[in-house]
């Protein structure tokens, strides 16, 4: 599959209240990039409708934190969690009885968005430089910050920044390196989500190659066993020599350091869906929101992901988050297609450190 390398971004950094923060049946936090891709959709659409962008193309939006703030309590008495949702009390039904209460988190985030754009009709309205643009590039992003700021973004409000302004760059392969230095200063501080597939497969031949890594480890781990070890803290007792996630508070514990390949800020995320039954024609099932379209049931893709400093890459357009044009055998993905393509060598992990994992041996203390 191809995808169509971006000829200009738009950054703009916005402001959104009261975002959805259930990400997941398994992961709450921080919208799924599946919100932001269908902003961006959402955003081309309405783009196309007006006179003269018909043929303008969103290739690929970029997501970049800058402040998050999850809508939770912290509670007293729990069994699952330490926090409970803020939820809200909504009017009463015309009859006087009380609604029943719908789950549905909510918090308040500050992100930049990087939006590729892409092409045939797009060159009239680009400025050969970016700090003197054109009457055409000016009307294009007059247009854009219009449409933005009328949506909204993971059921969110949207408002603009108040100091930060939206940008629209002229971007080419050949000069991108220099244009993302200069960019980074607009992204930071903050933290841009990169999928890291990679690291979620490594780590699952790891576990396999150190089976006592894992107290409940009967088997070899699939990989939902394996991301559920990366988002854990693993205890060791050095009474006992064994590990445990929850269990006997007797002797002395100490947290397991954690292998090399796993460094870096590493979360869950949902990347799009997989199909539980064959695609159904239009029409065949009841009560969709639009019946026009072919429809299946579905349900959520989970992987690993990374929030990585901007100022660490070299090419803002690895950030990209786009569709997966091709899906096969019923997997809706979501994909960076201008990311390159990573392989961890687990043959080069030190034997003298992975011997700290054998439950036979003695924990020493590690700073990380």
């Amino acid at each position: 599959m191809s995808y169509s390398y971006p000829k200009a971004l738009y950054l703009v950094r916005l402001n959104v209240e009261n975002v959805s923060i259930i990400s997941s049946h398994l992961t709450w936090g921080f919208p799924a990039p599946s919100a932001f891709t269908g902003f961006m959709h959402n955003l081309q659409r309405k783009l196309n409708e007006i006179d003269g962008y018909q043929q303008v193309e969103c290739c690929g939006v970029g997501i970049v934190s800058h402040q998050f703030t999850a809508q939770v309590t912290k509670s007293s008495s729990y069994r699952y969690s330490p926090y409970q949702l803020n939820l809200a009390r909504h009017p009463l039904n015309p009859n006087g009885s009380t609604p029943a209460i719908v789950e549905e988190g909510k918090g308040h985030m500050e992100v930049s968005l990087v939006i590729g754009l892409s092409g045939e009709g797009l060159d009239q309205y680009l400025s050969a430089n970016d700090e003197d643009l054109t009457l055409e590039t000016q009307n294009l992003l007059k247009k854009l910050n219009q449409l933005v700021y009328g949506m909204r973004l993971a059921g969110g409000v949207i408002f603009p920044h108040q100091r930060i302004k939206p940008k629209l760059v002229n971007w080419s392969q050949h000069d991108a390196t220099n244009k993302t230095v200069k960019l980074r200063r607009y992204l930071l501080p903050g933290f841009a989500l990169m999928h890291r597939h990679e690291v979620l497969t490594a780590h699952q031949a790891w576990l396999k190659l150190y089976p006592n890594y894992l107290a409940t480890q009967q088997s070899e781990p699939n990989m939902l066993d394996t991301l559920f070890d990366i988002q854990r803290l693993n205890f060791v007792s050095t009474a006992k020599s064994e590990v445990v996630s929850v269990g006997d508070v007797d002797g002395e514990w100490k947290i397991r350091p954690r292998p090399e390949h796993l460094k870096g800020w590493l979360v869950p995320i949902p990347i799009g869906y997989a199909a539980l039954t064959a695609v159904q024609e239009q029409g065949v099932i009841k009560g969709l929101r639009n019946d026009q379209y072919p429809a299946t049931f579905v349900e959520t893709l989970l992987s690993l992901g990374e929030w990585q400093s901007p100022h660490r890459m070299g090419n803002i357009v690895e950030t990209l988050w786009n569709y997966n044009t091709v899906p096969k055998n019923g997997v809706y993905e979501l994909v960076q297609p201008f990311a390159p393509k990573q392989k961890i060598d687990l043959a080069s992990v030190d034997e003298t450190e992975n011997q700290s994992f054998d439950v036979n041996t003695d924990i020493e203390e590690e700073e990380y």
